[in-house]
């Protein structure tokens, strides 16, 4: 009795990791906003050099990249995503991509420097570690298995297996068979242009919203992974630059001295350029859609312009 008993565990486990492991290897689309990365790399991977590359949180999706490409003669491809990814992490996630000759632009909203408990939360979320996943995942399962995390690794590719079935089922009942095996963020070519840049302006909301951040003065342990990414992207022959992001006027007065020290001791410890100022960037409330991150159309074309304007100074 026992051993049918073990026999048919045996047998279920090798169906189900066969199952599994097949839903893994298809093609097939995960509905969740951060399986645009998947998209985002290929994207990446299919621009010819010299490229310049983006990447920041969702502050810098409605760049007009199609307008630095025509007056920088760069390939522009526009990594960014969401602020909680985290900017350290996504950096390890393109060094394997660079190649001489390229130009890597990176933006952090303040949120991502001075606020601790977003700090902390960007480097313990999980659906993030899960999307990374899907950028790398042959780097992120030898990961685990060096660090004897066996569970975890079978917990993500679980996870995402299912999220993927999840895709298959709502395909299959809206008889959308043409997007079946479409990957990465489903309807992607919809959300985004061939940039990466989200292809819809943000709602105009009032109040904006995320104006009830604590900001608190900057620690460099949390920036010193910038120098480290610049050292290797020395390596492969590629240019670093970092810029401070945009803020509404009454958001920068609230939180000067914090964003003061940001600055100054980002002059102090970064080893490559940096493009401005944060008071630059500083704009009034009618340039913003809905949260003092994501700017409007009018305030874009502001931006937009003056980020050219910074980059002619310095390639």
């Amino acid at each position: 009795m026992m051993t049918k008993l073990l026999t048919n565990m045996i047998i279920s486990l090798i169906l189900m990791s066969a199952t599994v492991a097949i839903v893994w290897i298809a093609p097939g689309t995960y509905p969740h906003d951060l399986a645009a990365l998947v998209n985002k790399r290929e994207m990446l991977k299919a621009k010819r050099p010299p490229r310049m590359i983006f990447i920041g949180g969702s502050s810098q999706l409605t760049l007009k990249s199609p307008l630095i490409e025509k007056e920088l003669g760069y390939s522009v491809a526009d990594m960014s995503l969401w602020g909680g990814l985290g900017t350290r992490e996504y950096l390890d996630e393109i060094k394997p991509h660079l190649l001489p000759g390229d130009v890597v632009v990176v933006t952090m909203e303040y949120a991502t420097a001075l606020d601790k408990q977003y700090i902390e939360f960007i480097h313990t979320n999980e659906e993030s570690k899960k999307f990374f996943f899907l950028m790398s995942p042959a780097r992120h399962a030898l990961e685990y298995l060096q660090n004897k995390e066996y569970f975890n690794l079978f917990k993500v590719i679980i996870e995402l297996s299912q999220i993927k079935v999840r895709s298959y089922v709502r395909n299959l009942a809206t008889v959308n068979t043409a997007h079946l095996f479409d990957t990465g963020f489903p309807n992607y070519d919809r959300e985004f242009n061939e940039n990466g840049d989200r292809v819809k302006p943000y709602m105009i909301f009032r109040p904006l919203g995320d104006t009830g951040t604590n900001f608190t003065y900057p620690e460099s342990k949390n920036l010193v992974f910038l120098n480290d990414f610049f050292e290797f992207a020395k390596t492969k022959k590629t240019r670093v630059f970092f810029y401070f992001s945009h803020f509404p006027e009454k958001q920068y007065k609230a939180n000067e001295t914090y964003i003061n020290a940001y600055y100054g001791m980002m002059k102090q410890l970064l080893k490559f350029p940096l493009l401005n100022k944060p008071s630059d960037f500083m704009y009034p409330e009618e340039y913003f859609a809905d949260t003092i991150y994501h700017l409007n159309e009018k305030g874009e074309k502001i931006r937009s312009a003056e980020m050219i304007r910074l980059l002619k100074k310095v390639l």
